[in-house]
């Protein structure tokens, strides 16, 4: 008989995760001087903060599927909100469960998806139930015909999504406990994903007349996409001081979404649950949160939608002989090897990410990658425009866009709208395509476009090599993806 008051002596893994937070909406070691991520800094105190962490695809399920499989979206083919899970590819917590692992999740996992395999205990945001209504609650929030909108909500901060998320999270405690097995818990929410409404006081925690205006640029170097994106988004109609209410609240959904994690985290450890507990806090991708006068998304592969916060908090029992802040690129998908690591339990071969513990322990001294890469499109579904919460139709791509990124320079291959390159040190908002005002491109972005390639290709035949019969795909009609560069 297992003995429940016993502390199981194999580590436990909290996976927190934020649904659309970049990098440049938090504070500490991530800069940002006005937005306030008590939950997150505290982490990093004591943890590892990966400064240059990016995401596998701009959107949720892609992302989150990546780092359930430890393939890149090339590899599992979900690269859209259309596609599904593949049932012929193991999930993280399958692994888990069938290694003595007790596996659950509440929030916003993609259960939708295929996502939901390997749960002992799960409970979707979207059943029946106090946190579905206050999801629809806050949906129902903000105007369809622009992407800006933003405000407080007539809830108090115990009524929002968040705190009742978290309140189910401290309810699920009770069996993680009782099973007297390690656990893996995974509590993605939903905030600060758009529409941009909070609880009040959230709404008002920051001026807006001291936040500083991302930069537009003069228009020439942007690719004419984008210009019908503004048109979608609305951002003619909006004044200087709407776009600053949207990062104001905006910044208002992080520091609530802090609140609730760090009440999560407190109530764990006045039950003793932290002792031996790895605890990993980041976010499935970003947002444009204003950036290029756009809102929300798009199925684009720029810095705000895929540079994301990642900190790892080792237990207490942890030597600290390790890099507190590691600047070396990583990507999501190096969680899957990595939390498989902190179980102690074998990585399968074709898993493409790293064991991020196991780098950080060795000094980091030696770079994990030259590039990070990210995929997303060949939508081929019927959503156009989903304002408040959804992203405009002109960002939608039936093509599929790969990317590349160095420290110094990106390439998005973008097969229906033109391929675009940006020198980050130069222009680190990504307003001047170096192909659209024909600068003489540096070598090394040529090697960074070669690499897309290459890495397509390589993806493929993993793909090949595991026989991965896709999920779902809706109204897919597409060609195949080594076709991709290939199309006008």
């Amino acid at each position: 008989m297992i003995n429940i008051n016993k502390q199981n002596s194999r580590p436990n893994i909290l996976l927190l995760m934020a649904d659309q937070q970049k990098a440049s909406a938090a504070g500490g070691v991530y800069g940002n001087p006005v937005v306030k991520t008590p939950f997150l800094d505290k982490m990093a105190e004591k943890g590892i903060a990966f400064t240059n962490a990016y995401s596998n695809s701009p959107i949720c399920t892609p992302s989150r599927a990546s780092i359930m499989t430890g393939v890149h979206p090339l590899v599992h083919q979900v690269t859209c909100h259309q596609n599904r899970a593949p049932f012929n590819l193991p999930q993280l917590t399958e692994i888990l469960q069938r290694n003595g692992y007790y596996t659950a999740a509440c929030g916003h996992y993609e259960r939708s998806r295929c996502l939901d395999r390997g749960w002992y205990e799960q409970a979707d945001f979207n059943d029946s139930g106090p946190l579905y209504n206050a999801w629809y609650n806050l949906h129902q929030h903000g105007r369809k015909d622009v992407g800006w909108s933003s405000g407080g909500m007539d809830v108090s901060p115990e009524e929002g999504h968040a705190a009742l998320l978290t309140n189910r999270a401290i309810i699920m405690l009770d069996n993680i406990q009782a099973s007297g097995l390690p656990f893996f818990f995974h509590v993605p929410y939903i905030d600060p994903h758009p529409p941009y409404f909070v609880p009040k006081p959230y709404d008002i925690l920051y001026n807006p007349e001291d936040i500083e205006l991302p930069p537009m640029g003069d228009g020439k170097g942007r690719p004419e996409w984008q210009y019908k994106c503004l048109e979608d988004c609305g951002t003619s109609k909006a004044t200087e001081l709407d776009i600053k209410k949207v990062i104001a609240t905006y910044y208002g959904m992080i520091t609530y979404l802090n609140h609730q994690m760090m009440r999560l985290y407190d109530e764990m450890d006045k039950r003793g649950m932290l002792d031996n507990t790895w605890i990993i806090v980041t976010s499935d991708h970003g947002d444009y949160t204003g950036e290029k006068g756009l809102f929300n998304k798009t199925e684009s592969l720029y810095e705000c939608l895929l540079h994301v916060p990642l900190v790892i908090r080792p237990p207490k029992n942890i030597s600290e002989n390790y890099p507190k802040v590691i600047d070396g690129l990583v990507e999501l998908v190096d969680l899957f090897p990595t939390i498989l690591g902190i179980a102690g339990i074998k990585v399968p071969e074709y898993a493409q990410g790293y064991d991020l513990i196991k780098w950080a322990m060795e000094g980091a001294k030696n770079e994990l990658r030259k590039y990070v890469f990210a995929q997303v499109g060949n939508y081929h579904g019927h959503l156009k425009t989903t304002f408040p919460g959804g992203m405009p139709e002109s960002g939608r791509r039936r093509g599929l866009v790969q990317g590349a990124r160095s420290m110094d320079f990106s390439y998005i291959h973008d097969p229906d709208c033109g391929d675009e390159a940006y020198d980050l040190k130069k222009d680190p908002f990504e307003l001047n395509s170096l192909l659209k005002i024909n600068q003489d491109v540096p070598e090394e972005l040529k090697e960074l476009k070669d690499s897309i390639f290459k890495w397509e290709e390589e993806c493929l035949r993993l793909r090949r090599e595991l026989g991965i019969i896709p999920g779902d795909r809706g109204f897919w009609e597409g060609l195949p993806f080594k076709d991709s560069h290939k199309k006008p």
